[in-house]
C-alpha cells in the first residue's frame, strides 16, 4: 500500500503542476522547456545506487517492481545507453566527481582516489560549494568517504564507510566464510533476508538522514546540493522480508547462454568478488545458485526503490521539486549470470550500461532518450544546471540539450577501461582492446543490433573489418593521444 500510494501521489502532483501552468498538450510542455534559459540556482539531489544494472520498470523490465523510480522517470528524462567509464566503485566514482577519464596510470581500481590520481583536481561538490551551494553527502558517494572530503562538502559526510555486509538475520552467523586472501575479511552468506523494517539495514539508516537533511536545508536560503549514495544492490543481497516476498523464484530463469563468449580473449575475465561470501548449501553457477542470486538482487532492487519513493516524497512535501533538479544514477553495471560472470569487472555491456534518469524543472517530462552518455558529463552537466562556469579541465561534456531536446545527438561514441582493456561504444558496436602480461593485444568486437547478448566476438568476421579498423584507429588515438573524440 506504501508503495502504490507514493506512485499515485506523484502523478497526482504532475497533474497539479500541469494545470498551474496551463499546458494544454505534452508537445507544448516540450516547446517551453527548449526556450527556458536557466536562469537561478537549483537544488541538486543526487542519487548514486551501487551496482545497478537497468533492471527497472522505466527500462522495460517487466519482472522489476520498482514503482518509485518508475515515477520518477516519468517526471523526467529516461537515458537508455548511458555508460560507466570504468567499472569498479572506487575508480568509477573518483572518474565521475572530477570529470575526468580514466587511464592506465589513474582511477584503476575500487582503492582509487581523487586526490592521489588527480591531485590538481577538483570534485564536483567543490566546485558547487566555491560558487555558493551548500553541500552535503550521505552514504557511499566517493567509495573513499575520506578522499577530498574537506574540501567538498559543507559539513562532514554521514553515514560514511562501506557496511556492505550488516547481517540482520540470526541465521546468517552460521554461514560464514573466512577469505584466505584477506585476512580480516570474514563475510556471511550471499543473500538474507530478514523480517525487519527498512530502516534497520545501513541503506534505509542514510534514507532517514536524507529526509532530516531535506527538511532543514529547506528552511534555509543558500541552494544545496545533496547527494545520497546507497549501497544495495551491490553484494551481499541482504533486504527487508517484504521485498524478497515481491519476487518470488518461480518468475525467474538463469541465463540462456552460461559459457564464455565465442572466440572471447583470455583477458575477458569475471570478477571474483562473489567468491569472498558464504554460498550455505548451494552449488556456485548451479541453476539453483542463479535464481536465488537473481532474486535476491531483484528484492534488493526493489528495497531501493521504496526508500528512493520517500526520498521524492519529501522533496513533494516540502514543496521543492520545483526548483530542484533529482538525478539518478548508478557507478556500473552488474552481471546477473550471463556467461556465468557475477557482479563486474568486464568490458562487456551487462558491466557497463547504467540507468540514469533525470528529473528537472528545465527537462522534459515523460520522455526517453537514444543519446549516448558516459558518467563523466554528469559534472558539466551538473554545474550548467547550477548556472556555474568552473575555470577547470574536464573531459566530459554536458548533456542539458538532451534534458530539452531528447532527440538530439549528444555523442557518437564514448569511452570505458578496466585494468589492462579500453573500450569504445556506439550506437550499434563495443570494441575493446587488452594488453596482454607478454604484450600482446587480444580484442573484442560485439554487434549490439545483431547480438545484444554478446554471444559471439566478431572482431575477426570478414564482414566486420571495416567497422573494426574504424573504431581500432579511434580508440588507439584516445588511449595513446588522449583524442577522445566524441562527435
Amino acid at each position: 500500500m506504501k508503495i502504490i500510494f507514493k506512485n499515485s501521489k506523484l502523478v497526482y502532483s504532475f497533474i497539479l503542476l500541469m494545470s498551474s501552468l496551463c499546458i494544454s498538450s505534452k508537445g507544448a510542455a516540450a516547446e517551453e522547456v527548449k526556450t527556458t534559459k536557466i536562469t537561478e540556482k537549483q537544488n541538486i539531489v543526487m542519487i548514486v545506487i551501487d551496482d545497478l544494472r537497468p533492471v527497472l520498470g522505466a527500462y522495460g523490465d517487466e519482472k522489476a517492481y520498482t514503482p518509485n523510480i518508475d515515477a520518477l522517470a516519468k517526471e523526467g528524462v529516461t537515458f537508455d545507453y548511458a555508460y560507466s567509464n570504468v567499472p569498479v566503485c572506487g575508480a568509477s566514482r573518483a572518474s565521475m566527481l572530477t570529470g575526468l577519464r580514466p587511464t592506465k596510470n589513474r582511477f584503476i581500481d575500487y582503492k582509487a582516489m581523487a586526490e592521489k590520481d588527480a591531485p590538481n583536481a577538483k570534485s564536483l561538490p567543490q566546485v558547487l560549494r566555491e560558487s555558493g551551494y551548500h553541500t552535503i553527502g550521505l552514504g557511499k558517494i566517493f567509495h573513499n568517504a575520506k578522499d577530498l572530503a574537506t574540501v567538498s562538502w559543507s559539513e562532514k559526510i554521514q553515514v560514511s564507510g562501506m557496511p556492505h555486509a550488516t547481517m540482520l538475520n540470526p541465521d546468517s552467523k552460521n554461514y560464514i566464510k573466512e577469505n584466505a586472501h584477506v585476512e580480516w575479511l570474514k563475510n556471511g552468506p550471499w543473500y538474507e533476508t530478514a523480517d525487519v523494517p527498512d530502516e534497520a539495514y545501513p541503506d534505509g539508516k542514510v534514507k532517514q538522514k536524507a529526509l532530516q537533511a531535506l527538511t532543514r536545508l529547506s528552511a534555509e536560503q543558500q541552494p544545496f546540493f545533496m547527494s545520497v549514495g546507497f549501497i544495495r544492490p551491490h553484494l551481499p543481497f541482504y533486504a527487508p522480508k517484504k521485498y524478497y516476498d515481491l519476487h518470488p523464484k518461480e518468475k525467474f530463469t538463469p541465463f540462456f547462454f552460461r559459457e564464455r563468449p565465442h572466440l572471447a580473449p583470455s583477458s575477458l575475465r569475471g570478477s571474483g568478488e562473489i567468491h569472498t561470501y558464504h554460498f550455505k548449501d548451494y552449488e556456485y553457477n548451479s541453476d539453483a545458485f542463479h535464481l536465488s542470486s537473481i532474486q535476491g538482487y531483484y528484492a534488493s532492487v526493489s528495497y531501493i526503490d521504496a526508500l528512493v519513493g520517500d526520498i521524492v516524497d519529501k522533496i513533494d512535501d516540502l514543496g521543492l521539486r520545483d526548483n530542484t533538479t533529482i538525478m539518478l544514477i548508478s557507478d556500473h553495471g552488474f552481471q546477473l549470470g550471463e556467461h556465468n560472470f557475477w557482479t563486474k569487472h568486464t568490458l562487456l555491456d551487462t558491466s557497463l550500461r547504467i540507468p540514469m534518469i533525470v528529473s528537472s524543472p528545465h527537462a522534459v517530462k515523460n520522455q526517453k532518450t537514444n543519446a549516448l552518455v558516459e558518467l563523466i558529463d554528469i559534472f558539466p552537466t551538473i554545474t550548467e544546471i547550477a548556472n556555474i562556469n568552473p575555470s577547470i579541465k574536464i573531459d566530459g561534456e554536458s548533456f542539458v540539450d538532451v534534458l530539452k531536446q531528447p532527440d538530439r545527438v549528444h555523442k557518437k561514441q564514448v569511452y570505458s577501461r578496466f585494468k589492462t582493456g579500453d573500450s569504445i561504444i556506439t550506437d550499434n558496436y563495443i570494441f575493446s582492446s587488452y594488453i596482454t602480461e607478454d604484450n600482446k593485444v587480444e580484442e573484442m568486437l560485439y554487434d549490439h543490433s545483431e547480438d545484444p547478448h554478446e554471444i559471439n566476438n566478431v572482431v575477426n568476421d570478414p564482414r566486420y573489418q571495416k567497422q573494426a579498423a574504424a573504431l581500432r584507429e579511434q580508440l588507439t588515438a584516445c588511449i595513446t593521444l588522449r583524442n577522445c573524440k566524441t562527435n
